[in-house]
């Protein structure tokens, strides 16, 4: 397949007009405790290590090709030493490193007309997410500008965390001895000025949290305001955002940091789609043993960006080694080791479709044998939160107006689907299987509890009328009343 040459014609002021072929820039941070370089078995990866593993070294579909240019980063806490693992991944010390790092190899990287992709899991995602941030605020630096990088970090830093209305001036007065340098940035990023400086950020289950039980961690409060997602907004400067979202984390300290979208995103045409898929946060980014859910994400992003970036589509079809038919594994028990003292919640899922959050569920969750009742009671009430396989990557490969092949990923979620390479009993004696075996029985243990006590709570009332939008309204019935006095529970 040949699309139009991407090729870009710069010109300064200085220099006689040059060709410059564009490049893509792939930004891949992982999330806490994940280091893909030490990793010895495939099924330990992430998601977002697989995918930086995946994406092959040029676009071929493009002519001349497309150079495609990947940095893996690997996550807070990875590094082999006490005070990495132990103080790094208990407080996230090193997050503002992380985004430094990832900024600076796009600035050192980057020339006008390259596209910019960012990726990320857990803190990684909030890494990636941050990363864009900056690249709204200041654009993309030149090296030689970098030189006031770190002064321009720490100010945004200082004022992001600041409360009082007086010091929020004086930062502003100093930021504004930068202007010139930051407004070069901006022109860099985005010549026109309305575009859109970032390509794509693609994340699975954001968390801006430590990461650790707040009881485990004491004075980890300090560090985890460090980059406090006060602001959720999706920057009008990323052209796709896609989020895959976990239905089964219970952890308080693992919320999921959901993107919001702008009036002046949306005037833009920009894509928003958040995906919940059945899960705890880790079957949503990948590193367990048995990885069939965490599959299902990496297909669903794989499909989404396909028609931006080219991928090795022999070492994904290698990736999945189911335990259980598709979508049928259970989630694993996040409330595990010292987890279990973690405080507990469930997450705020969709009840209708959102302009603004763009939220859906995933098909995959009407295969699980037991899910949270307020999830099928939503969807039952709801249909459209439902989304289609491949229907996302199919609405990009239109919006890039990329000609589909045979060979093509456009409907990677239908190939891993039909191709579920699932055997019964397989593994059914390997030692890490039976291990995880104990926690997704736990886990279905708890949505069990959750599931008779919505029946008992349904057994509890009747269908009074009917609202403006013929949705049920229900009133207690005298069962649900003696109920009610019992229990105290609505």
């Amino acid at each position: 397949m040949v699309v139009a040459a991407s090729i870009q014609h710069t010109s300064s002021p200085s220099t006689n007009e040059h060709i410059v072929v564009k490049k893509r820039i792939i930004v891949c941070c992982d999330g806490t405790w994940q280091d893909g370089i030490l990793k010895k078995h495939r099924w330990e990866y992430s998601n977002v290590l697989k995918l930086a593993r995946a994406i092959e070294h040029q676009d071929n579909r493009h002519n001349p090709p497309i150079h495609q240019v990947v940095f893996y980063q690997q996550g807070v806490g990875s590094e082999q030493n006490f005070y990495s693992e132990y103080v790094e991944g208990a407080t996230g010390a090193s997050l503002a490193d992380k985004v430094q790092e990832a900024y600076a190899f796009i600035a050192h990287n980057y020339r006008p007309g390259d596209e910019i992709f960012l990726f990320g899991f857990s803190r990684g995602a909030y890494t990636a997410r941050m990363v864009a941030g900056f690249i709204g605020e200041i654009g993309i630096l030149s090296r030689k500008d970098m030189d006031h990088f770190a002064d321009i970090f720490i100010l945004l830093q200082q004022r992001g965390k600041e409360k009082d209305t007086t010091k929020i001036a004086a930062l502003d007065d100093q930021l504004k001895e930068h202007e010139k340098i930051i407004a070069k940035g901006k022109q860099r990023a985005d010549p026109d000025g309305d575009g859109f400086a970032i390509k794509c950020v693609g994340v699975f289950d954001t968390v801006g949290s430590v990461g650790l039980p707040e009881e485990l961690t004491f004075f980890s409060k300090h560090f985890s305001n460090l980059f406090g997602f006060r602001d959720t907004n999706l920057g009008p400067h990323i052209q796709y955002a896609f989020h895959a979202m976990a239905l089964n984390e219970t952890r308080k300290d693992f919320d999921v940091a959901k993107f919001v979208q702008t009036p002046r995103g949306r005037e833009k045409g920009q894509i928003l789609r958040q995906v919940w898929f059945a899960g705890s946060h880790s079957d949503i980014g990948g590193g367990w043993r048995c990885h069939d859910l965490s599959d299902l994400t990496l297909a669903w992003m794989i499909s989404n960006i396909t028609p931006m970036i080219e991928v090795d589509k022999g070492y994904l079809k290698r990736i999945p080694e189911p335990i259980a038919a598709w979508g049928r594994q259970l989630p694993h028990d996040p409330a595990t080791g010292i987890f279990k003292l973690a405080a507990t919640g469930l997450r705020t899922f969709p009840t209708k479709t959102d302009d603004d959050t763009h939220e859906y569920i995933h098909p995959s969750v009407l295969s699980q044998t037991i899910t949270i009742p307020e999830v099928t009671e939503s969807i039952k009430a709801n249909p459209a939160l439902l989304c289609d396989l491949d229907d996302m990557g199919k609405m990009v490969r239109s919006l890039e107006k990329v000609e589909t092949t045979p060979d093509d990923l456009d409907d990677a979620e239908h190939i891993v689907k039909e191709t579920w390479p699932y055997v019964a009993g397989k593994d059914e004696f390997n030692v890490d299987v039976v291990k995880e075996h104990a926690s997704q029985e736990a886990m279905k243990k708890s949505l069990e509890k959750m599931q008779a006590a919505a029946d008992s709570k349904r057994l509890g009332r009747q269908e009074i009328m009917t609202d403006e939008g013929g949705r049920p309204r229900y009133g207690q019935t005298w069962l649900g009343s003696i109920w009610h006095a019992i229990i105290g529970d609505e």
